[in-house]
């Protein structure tokens, strides 16, 4: 028995919250490969039915999440630091905002800023029959930025906020469960539920990172095969994609080994630069004038309609098909993502105020967002239009075309291949940015975080999952899995919210 325990706590699980999270992870992914023709679209049936059955209670929690965010911004109880009333900040702010967009948003951010405002131009319940292109360019671009936009960014902020207070004020363990610290449940939060509740953070942490890398891979096709001269529309073989997930891996691990302070703030930064030079090189070769237009433009439109766009609910059968397919899908997907991503925002905003981390998380992230799509799409409709519908219909063959369908139009030899280079570069360091995030958020979760040995674990075992669905056909299937866990999130969301707003009527956190 001894010999057994020692094994574990060699190979990177050493309690058991740790070792009941790997096998519980590899039982439900040995559970779905041993008959994956049948957990696929049973999996599937079940995000259908979140997604048709919670628009509700998804679009509720979206607004309600804003709502109390903006109470508590503007209460003077947002002075309150999280941490001692005299402590400053533990990362510089400039270091802080690049960790909070680069570990917020996935790597599709590359390939969906061009090919999703061409696809919501092409078609959507708000775009009138005989709309003029340039009405359908706004709409498009306008219902990109609300489906990247704050509501999204609020669910994060909320459940952040609802961590650390008790984790930075009281001294609680950073752990999902101390979301409901402060709710009539607290004592049910240190028992099973709480333990629970941990588990589910676990789950949905592997299911959105392993999914994202898995997806990313394949999206690698297009930008490799653009930089070295292959067929972007042919099959990428297996070992490539299972090889990019292994660089990855070591590379995100090593991240994750060096600490936040080093690894994850030096290459948040970096990827931060980075992703500022691929934004001024499409703005100087893009039709500069016309693209800052639109920008403008549909930002105006986005916040004049984001409060009736995040009400919305279709009142057609057509209606309620694009809201399940977009916006509901995208509400599940950041629920999904909450748990990793709200515990990496708390992890890093010691020493902030409440309103600091409300406003700063909330406000800053969504701006960046928002220009860069803004760039991005308008780059993509311009382009698009002056090929003729070239880059849409890459994107209706596979939305990760439109990147470099978009770059083969703004540039050609050496100028088109550095920047499908550079894409390449911020694809690669958006996932390993994503994997040591999350490989420190599970140790976090698992308190090993001081364990070099578990975090190459989990680094690998996310990893691993990823590589093993996706040779196997089951990416479809997790990503699927992911969403059904943003149905229980939304309940757990709900109710910090309630607390928060209750704490803030109190005057005392």
């Amino acid at each position: 028995m001894q010999g057994a325990d020692a094994f574990l706590s060699r190979i990177g699980l050493p309690n058991a919250t740790a070792r009941v999270a790997g096998a519980g992870v590899s039982l439900v992914v040995l559970l779905a490969l041993a008959d994956l023709d049948r957990a696929k679209p049973a999996l599937a049936a079940a995000r259908a039915a979140v997604l048709a059955s919670g628009d509700l209670l998804f679009v509720v929690s979206a607004n309600l999440c804003l709502v109390v965010l903006a109470i508590l911004a503007l209460h003077p109880i947002g002075k309150l630091r999280l941490g001692a009333d005299d402590e400053g900040p533990e990362f510089g702010t400039g270091s802080w905002l690049a960790m909070l967009f680069s570990a917020g948003l996935a790597s599709g951010v590359l390939y969906w800023a061009t090919a999703e405002p061409l696809l919501h131009a092409a078609s959507n319940p708000f775009l009138a029959s005989d709309a003029s292109p340039e009405e359908a360019a706004r709409s498009g671009l306008r219902i990109t930025m609300f489906h990247w936009g704050i509501h999204g960014w609020g669910f994060y902020v909320l459940a952040a906020l609802a961590i650390a207070i008790p984790v930075h004020r009281a001294g609680a363990p950073l752990r999902f469960r101390e979301i409901l610290a402060a709710t009539p449940a607290a004592t049910m939060a240190r028992g099973l539920p709480g333990a629970t509740l941990d588990l589910l953070a676990i789950f949905g942490t592997v299911c959105g990172v392993a999914t994202s890398i898995g997806l990313s891979s394949s999206s690698m096709h297009a930008t490799l095969a653009a930089l070295f001269g292959g067929d972007a529309r042919a099959p990428l073989e297996v070992g490539v994609q299972v090889g990019i997930i292994a660089a990855v891996a070591v590379l995100g691990i090593a991240s994750a080994l060096s600490g936040v302070a080093r690894g994850i703030r030096w290459l948040s930064s970096v990827n931060a630069w980075v992703s500022v030079g691929l934004m001024f090189a499409f703005l100087l070769l893009g039709p500069s004038a016309e693209v800052l237009a639109l920008i403008g433009s549909s930002f105006v439109d986005y916040v004049v309609s984001a409060p009736s766009l995040g009400l919305y609910v279709g009142e057609t059968e057509a209606a309620r098909r694009w809201q399940a397919d977009w916006t509901l899908f995208y509400w599940a997907w950041w629920l999904a993502w909450t748990p990793f991503v709200s515990l990496f925002i708390a992890r890093i905003s010691r020493g902030r105020t409440i309103r600091e981390l409300i406003v700063g998380v909330t406000l800053a992230p969504t701006a960046v967002t928002l220009v860069w799509m803004g760039l991005f799409g308008g780059t993509a409709l311009f382009a698009d239009r002056a090929a003729e519908g070239a880059v849409s219909r890459a994107v209706e063959t596979d939305y990760a075309l439109g990147l470099v369908a978009v770059i083969e139009q703004l540039a050609s030899g050496p100028w088109a291949t550095a920047l499908v280079a550079v894409s390449c570069f911020l694809l690669f360091t958006w996932l390993i940015t994503s994997l040591d995030s999350a490989t420190l958020v599970l140790c976090e979760l698992m308190g090993t975080a001081g364990t070099p040995s578990s975090k190459v674990f989990w680094g690998i075992a996310v990893a691993a999952v990823a590589a093993i669905l996706l040779v196997l056909g089951g990416l479809g299937a997790l990503q699927a899995a992911s969403i059904v866990i943003g149905l229980p999130l939304v309940i757990v969301q709900l109710a910090a919210a309630g607390v928060l707003l209750a704490a803030a009527l109190r005057g005392r956190l």
